[in-house]
């Protein structure tokens, strides 16, 4: 009997051992908290921090896990890109020559004559191109153009003429249609060679100063609008005629975005920024959206002509940052610091993001920030739901050779978060949780097809990428 107390004495012990440290795991892991997490994101994700971060049993301080986001639309609420532009074309903010702008308009674009398509007046390239360089022209000999700012005093006067919304709209315009028509290896760069003449510290300045109004304007959710310029009705030697262009007007990042960053931070995770634009325009949302824990950033960049950007993309130094390329840039600059290792935690929201957010095996969680999408993100969209409904753990998911997608809704009429997966777009006043697309996607899931099939299955089903290396191949 006594020899009885003294086992089970000592069994209890070893017990209440295991119960003390895992409290104190818990106690010192740094978990998510915020009210507008929807719960199984905020579950899902404290569970991964617990899992591999700073106070787990494998945790190796010398090779931390890392974390790999894209940034418009996922770490930001709306597109910083898109927004910048607005800006720099409103504060005429360029340092191309009056007459290297129609160049640099075109620059990448593989027929400048090719129709643009009905929704596009059947218009091309060379013809909207050339009536803002003219446009822009006539700024520049008025002496209204200018990369550093020192003639803001005069946006009012330049605003004013029709010279500027003639070159602003069309300038805008091509934004949009050059993105609807062609392929995203020619969109994407495009806008990035409006930088053209500008030196690095130029950009960075310009979008620091851009994002910081932006900032502070956003917190007024009556900012959270659309908003539409139309080009002069007659306006001398013009070929395209008369054209509207609308923009969405607004950006933030959220403060759950913020929290997600420091808890990564705090518990030894690595948070990189791997995004589809300009790498002096992130480092810039940066700091002026005061992003804590960022370890480093892989954006577009452009090469340079001493110290300043030409309209050429720099392929020497990583391939475009969206679709294959940014796993493959995630390869090339990030993976090495990390003995080969792949990301623990991606971020993501839209197409450009499938292949970085469902080819690694390392991945444990993808963060789908809800757009709807009918493209492949809306396939690890449903992949989330189906999670959800069937109320599958991080560890389960692990177990089943799978990552644990969550999907995170967000109201963009005022830039919030919300504790639901479902998002409100800017001007609409419904919500939506998933495509039609998206939503025949998860009763393939329910009628029994592994999310990995699901996802191997993507060149078929949504017919986005013309080749697929595989769920969970690197």
């Amino acid at each position: 009997m006594r020899r009885f107390k003294s086992y089970l004495g000592s069994s209890l012990l070893a017990v209440l051992a295991i119960l003390v440290l895992t409290a104190n795991a818990w106690a010192q892991t740094t978990l998510l908290q915020g009210s507008k997490w929807d719960p199984y994101v905020k579950r899902t994700i404290n569970d991964m921090m617990t899992m591999v971060g700073a106070d787990s049993a494998g945790h190796d301080a010398s090779i931390r896990p890392y974390a790999v986001f894209d940034f418009d639309n996922t770490v930001s609420i709306l597109d910083v890109e898109e927004q910048l532009a607005i800006y720099q074309l409103e504060h005429m903010r360029f340092a191309v020559a009056p007459d290297k702008m129609y160049d640099v308009l075109t620059s990448g674009i593989p027929d400048v004559n090719m129709k643009l398509g009905e929704d596009y007046g059947n218009l091309t390239v060379a013809q909207v191109a050339s009536d803002a360089a003219a446009a822009y022209k006539k700024l520049c000999a008025k002496g209204f153009v200018d990369p550093d700012g020192s003639k803001a005093g005069m946006m009012a006067k330049w605003q004013a003429t029709d010279d500027w919304k003639e070159f602003a709209t069309k300038a805008r315009w091509m934004y949009d249609a050059i993105g609807d028509s062609m392929d995203v290896s020619v969109s994407y760069p495009w806008i990035t060679y409006w930088f053209t003449g500008m030196t690095s510290k130029q950009v960075y300045e310009l979008a620091l100063e851009a994002f910081t109004m932006y900032a502070k304007a956003s917190m007024d959710p009556a900012y959270w609008c659309k908003k539409k310029w139309t080009s002069p009705a007659s306006y001398e030697g013009a070929k395209a005629g008369q054209l509207s262009v609308s923009y969405k007007q607004g950006i933030t990042v959220s403060p759950e975005l913020r929290e997600l960053f420091k808890a990564l931070d705090e518990n030894g995770i690595d948070a990189w920024i791997c995004s589809a634009s300009y790498i002096d325009v992130i480092t810039a949302a940066v700091k002026a959206f005061e992003l804590p824990g960022v370890d480093g950033i892989l954006a577009m960049t452009n090469k340079k002509d001493g110290l300043v950007y030409t309209n050429a993309y720099d392929y020497d130094f990583h391939a475009q940052t969206q679709g294959i390329g940014k796993a493959e840039s995630i390869d090339k600059l990030i993976r090495p610091l990390y003995r080969g290792a792949g990301p623990v935690l991606v971020a993501f929201d839209s197409q450009g993001d499938f292949n970085f957010c469902s080819e690694y095996k390392d991945t444990l969680v993808g963060l789908c920030l809800n757009r709807a999408r009918k493209d492949d993100a809306g396939l690890l969209a449903a992949i989330a739901l189906y999670q959800n409904k069937h109320n599958v753990s991080l560890e389960a998911a692990i177990k089943a050779g799978d990552t644990r997608y969550v999907l995170q809704g967000r109201n963009e009429n005022g830039g919030v978060l919300w504790a639901r997966p479902e998002i409100q777009a800017l001007g609409k006043d419904k919500t939506e949780l998933l495509s039609g697309k998206a939503e025949g996607w998860l009763k393939m899931l329910e009628d029994g097809t592994k999310p990995a099939d699901l996802v191997n299955k993507c060149t078929e089903l949504t017919g986005k990428l013309k080749k697929y290396d595989g769920y969970k191949v690197r």
